[in-house]
């Protein structure tokens, strides 16, 4: 029980530290608070820690490593030929402003699509248990995309990545949504297929309330984008996450435990 509680309080602890750095970018527009340039980064590097930890915990090492080494290979992979060619998402460019990058992509994009996939993962087993291979890919790759649509009108905004042209969703294009799904369903149906032959590796102290931290998580980043994109007058993009991020959060939060 001791090793339980050091566990999942520090899953609680990285995720804390996560929702103060998300609910200081969205109260920013209502407070006047200047955004330190490190912010963003650390943000996600909080995040990204908290999704390696309770992968590690709820898989077992072997899945969870599983999961990340795919996840990390295939966006890096995806981006690299995304920002070379524009094939993937559309064209588009990274500022140097998110810090080392291989092959024109910064270090913490790939690390930032493990997070994304597996908290959306998460959500899709808590929304439909588990399906078949097919749909398990493709209703958690739907989650995952929902959290671009939100998140990259903002992004875009400021500065951290160009989109070349522009687009017709908010200056994001079309494009990059399908690439999106295409990627983390690509992700998903990888991992699911090297995890059935991997053995389970339950941890005894697993807990359903350290369970639900990815979909606490998935649904503090969505509220806190309803509150900034309303914050700073964007009434169209608010509504988007409310009916997108915010009505899968809701839904899942909100359905019973073996239902």
């Amino acid at each position: 029980m001791r090793r339980l509680n050091f566990w999942h309080t520090l899953a609680v602890l990285l995720l804390a530290i996560y929702f103060a750095s998300i609910f200081f970018f969205a109260l920013r527009p209502l407070l006047g608070w200047r955004i330190p340039v490190f912010l963003g980064p650390v943000s996600t590097l909080f995040v990204w820690a908290f999704a390696i930890l309770h992968a590690w915990r709820a898989l077992g090492w072997r899945r969870a490593l599983t999961f990340f080494v795919i996840a990390f290979v295939v966006g890096l992979a995806l981006e690299a030929i995304g920002v070379a060619t524009g094939w993937v998402y559309g064209g588009y460019h990274y500022s140097e402003r998110l810090g080392f990058m291989l092959f024109g992509v910064p270090v913490l994009v790939p690390l930032a699509w493990f997070m994304v996939i597996y908290l959306a993962d998460c959500l899709r087993q808590k929304l439909i248990g588990d399906r078949s291979l097919l749909w398990n890919s493709v209703i958690g790759a739907v989650a995952a995309t929902a959290w671009d649509v939100v998140a990259d009108p903002q992004m875009a905004r400021t500065g951290l990545w160009i989109w070349d042209r522009g687009g017709d969703f908010f200056g994001v294009p079309i494009q990059n949504f399908v690439g999106w799904w295409i990627t983390s369903f690509i992700v998903l149906i990888l991992y699911h297929t090297v995890a059935r032959t991997l053995p389970p590796q339950p941890i005894s102290d697993h807990s359903p309330s350290f369970a639900m931290l990815p979909i606490i998580a998935y649904s503090g980043l969505s509220l806190s984008f309803i509150i900034g994109y309303a914050g700073q007058g964007e009434g169209a993009l608010a509504v988007i996450t409310f009916f997108s991020m915010g009505a899968i959060s809701l839904i899942a939060l909100a359905k019973p435990k073996g239902f």
